[in-house]
C-alpha cells in the first residue's frame, strides 16, 4: 500500500492566499529545487482560473507559458487546481476547459484537480471527462466534508466511479475533524469508490498530522501538505512534519531533509512573520462553530476588532450559515454586540452651512500630512478625526469621534493625555474609560446599527456597521454641514470584503434623501465617494438630487 504513497505539495496554491500569489522567483526558485530533493512527488503549483476582480500574481493562473519558463525539476509532477464553481458558472463547462487547457502534450501540467462543494460535483462530470481526454491526471476534491451523512458520502462517491477519475479527496475545510471522524468518511468512500484517496487537512485544532496519518494508515495514498502549514486561516499539515512522520514511522526514509528545514526557518519563517498564519484560539473556535476561515482571517487583519470582537463575532456566526464567506453576515455578526442608544442631545445647526472635513486614519493622511495642515489653516473646514489621528496637529482638530467602547479603551491613554470635544454615543463609553475622559466635552450623538439601512435623526444615526466614518458622516448631516470632505478614507482592494462591506455601506447613504455628497481630497479606492484633491480651493458641491456638476477639479465616480 505505502508503494503508492503520494506527498502532493499545494504551498503556492493554498499559501497564495495570504499573499494574492505573489511569490518572489528567488523564493519559487529555491521551493522548487528542495521539493524535488525532499521526495514531494506532486507540487500543485497554482489554480488554473480567469478570476480578474483584483491584482493577481502568476500563480492564480498558472498559465503554460508561466509555467515553462520556470526551473522545474525533474520527477516532480506539476498540478493545477481549478475551482468547480468557475468552471460551472457559464454553464459550458467543456468549453472553459479547452479555453484553459491544452493537450497535456503540450502542457507542463500533469494532474488537475477540481474542488468542489457537494452541490457541484454531478456539474464537473463534462470538465473532468473531457480534462481526462486531454490527456491529464484527474482529482476531484470534496469540500467541506466534515459531518455529512454517510448515505450523502456513498452518492457522492458511487457517481465519482462513473468518471474517469484518478484521484477522488475529501478536505477537512474546517479543521474540525477527529481521526474517528476521518476513519468513518474512509469507509463511506470506500464502500463506493476503488480508486485512489487523498486527503487534505487544516489544522485549525491541532489535528492536521494525526487526521492525515490515520488516512494513511487507512488506505489514502494521495496526501497534501504545505511548507511551515501556509495556507488560509489555520493552515495546512506541514509538508515538513509529514515527511519527518513518515521518515520515523519507515514508511518513507532517505529524503534529503536539510534543504527543507533550512526553507522553513529562513524565507517561509519569515513569510509567516509577515502573514501570520497558523492555528490559534480563534481558528480553533471557527472549527467548533463550522465557521469559515476566512471570518477569522478578516477580523485578525483589521484593527476594527478587538480579541473579545472575534470571539463574540465568532459565537454569532455559528449560530448562522457561515460555511461560506460573506462579508455581510460579517458585518452583521461582528456589529450584533455593538451597544446602541438614542442621541440626548438634538444636534440640529451645531454646523449649518459649514464645511467638515472627516479625518480617516489611512496612510495617504501620512503622505499627504502637510498639504492637509495648510488646507485645513487656510479653509478652515470643521475637523473631525475618526478616532486618534496621529500625524495631523491636535491643535487644528475641532472633535474627535468614535462609535466603539473597544477603541476608546484602545485609545484612553491618547485622550486621558489631552482635552477636546467627544462625538459618541453615550453607550460607547465603557465606565473604565470615563476617567479619561474627564477634561472633555461630550456630544452624545445616537447610535443604532441596521446592516440593510442608512438613515440620519437629529439626535440618532442608524448605519449598517459599526464604522467610525459612517457614524461621523451621518453626524455632519444631521449638524446641517453644507459639505463634508474626507481624508484618509483610502479604501482596501476591490476583492477584500473590507472594501465591499463599506462600499455597500456607502450605497445605502447616497440612497438616503437630502444626503450630502462626500468628496475625498486625499486619493481612495472607493467608487461611492467623489474624488477631488487637497491641493485646490474648496468648491462647494451640490445635493445629490440638485443635477448640478461635482465638486472642483475631482471627477464623479
Amino acid at each position: 500500500m505505502f508503494s503508492d504513497l503520494k506527498v502532493l505539495d499545494c504551498t503556492l496554491r493554498d499559501g497564495g492566499y495570504y499573499n494574492g500569489w505573489c511569490f518572489s522567483d528567488v523564493l519559487v526558485e529555491r521551493y522548487l529545487s528542495v521539493m524535488g530533493k525532499a521526495g514531494v512527488d506532486i507540487v500543485e503549483i497554482g489554480f488554473r482560473s480567469h478570476k480578474v476582480d483584483d491584482f493577481y500574481g502568476p500563480y492564480a493562473f498558472s498559465s503554460d507559458q508561466w509555467l515553462s519558463s520556470l526551473p522545474l525539476p525533474e520527477g516532480v509532477t506539476l498540478g493545477v487546481m481549478c475551482n468547480a464553481k468557475e468552471l460551472l458558472e457559464t454553464g459550458d463547462p467543456e468549453h472553459v476547459v479547452h479555453e484553459w487547457f491544452a493537450p497535456k502534450n503540450e502542457s507542463p501540467v500533469s494532474l488537475v484537480r477540481i474542488a468542489a462543494h457537494f452541490n457541484e460535483v454531478e456539474g464537473c462530470a463534462p470538465a473532468i471527462r473531457e480534462l481526462s481526454r486531454l490527456g491529464y491526471q484527474v482529482g476531484l476534491n470534496l469540500m467541506q466534508a466534515t459531518g455529512r451523512p454517510r448515505e450523502e458520502l456513498e452518492t457522492k462517491a458511487a457517481f465519482a466511479a462513473t468518471l474517469p477519475l484518478d484521484v477522488l479527496y475529501f478536505a477537512d475545510s474546517f479543521g474540525n475533524m477527529e481521526p474517528v471522524d476521518i476513519e468513518g468518511m474512509m469507509e463511506a468512500l470506500r464502500s463506493q469508490w476503488g480508486g485512489a484517496l487523498g486527503v487534505h487537512t487544516h489544522d485549525n485544532m491541532g489535528n492536521a498530522l494525526a487526521n492525515t496519518m490515520r488516512a494513511c494508515e487507512s488506505g489514502c495514498t494521495w496526501l497534501d501538505a504545505t511548507v511551515l502549514g501556509m495556507g488560509r486561516g489555520a493552515g495546512n499539515l506541514r509538508t515538513e512534519t509529514l515527511l519527518l512522520e513518515l521518515d520515523r514511522r519507515g514508511i518513507r526514509a532517505g529524503q534529503e531533509m536539510d534543504a527543507l528545514l533550512d526553507l522553513v526557518v529562513g524565507e517561509f519563517g519569515d513569510l509567516q512573520n509577515e502573514h501570520g498564519w497558523g492555528p490559534s484560539i480563534f481558528y480553533h473556535l471557527s472549527a467548533l462553530y463550522n465557521v469559515h476561515p476566512t471570518y477569522v482571517q478578516e477580523m485578525l487583519t483589521s484593527d476594527r476588532y478587538s480579541h473579545h470582537d472575534v470571539i463574540a463575532a465568532l459565537k454569532r456566526l455559528g449560530n448562522l450559515d457561515a460555511r461560506s464567506f460573506c462579508p455581510r453576515l460579517l458585518s452583521h455578526a461582528s456589529s450584533a454586540h455593538i451597544p446602541e442608544n438614542e442621541g440626548a442631545l438634538d444636534v440640529t445647526g451645531h454646523l449649518d452651512g459649514g464645511t467638515v472635513l472627516i479625518l480617516g486614519s489611512g496612510e495617504q493622511v501620512r503622505k499627504h500630512c502637510a498639504a492637509l495642515e495648510q488646507f485645513i489653516s487656510r479653509e478652515q473646514p470643521y475637523v473631525i478625526s475618526t478616532n486618534w489621528n496621529p500625524w495631523i496637529s491636535a491643535d487644528l482638530v475641532d472633535a474627535w469621534s468614535t462609535c466603539t467602547p473597544e477603541r476608546l479603551l484602545l485609545e484612553k491613554h491618547l485622550y486621558a493625555a489631552n482635552s477636546g470635544t467627544l462625538i459618541a454615543p453615550r453607550s460607547a463609553i465603557p465606565a473604565e474609560a470615563r476617567a479619561s475622559l474627564q477634561h472633555w466635552s461630550h456630544l452624545d450623538f445616537g447610535l443604532k446599527v441596521d446592516p440593510h439601512q442608512f438613515s440620519i435623526t437629529s439626535r440618532t444615526a442608524t448605519v449598517p456597521s459599526a464604522l467610525t466614518l459612517l457614524y461621523a458622516a451621518a453626524y455632519a448631516n444631521a449638524a446641517g454641514a453644507t459639505t463634508i470632505l474626507l481624508a484618509g478614507v483610502d479604501g482596501h482592494a476591490p476583492a477584500d470584503p473590507r472594501h465591499q462591506e463599506l462600499e455597500g455601506a456607502l450605497r445605502l447613504y447616497s440612497e438616503m434623501p437630502a444626503h450630502r455628497p462626500l468628496v475625498a481630497i486625499t486619493p481612495t479606492t472607493l467608487h461611492s465617494i467623489r474624488q477631488s484633491t487637497v491641493y485646490a480651493p474648496i468648491q462647494v458641491p451640490p445635493h445629490e438630487d440638485a443635477g448640478a456638476p461635482a465638486m472642483g477639479s475631482g471627477s464623479s465616480n
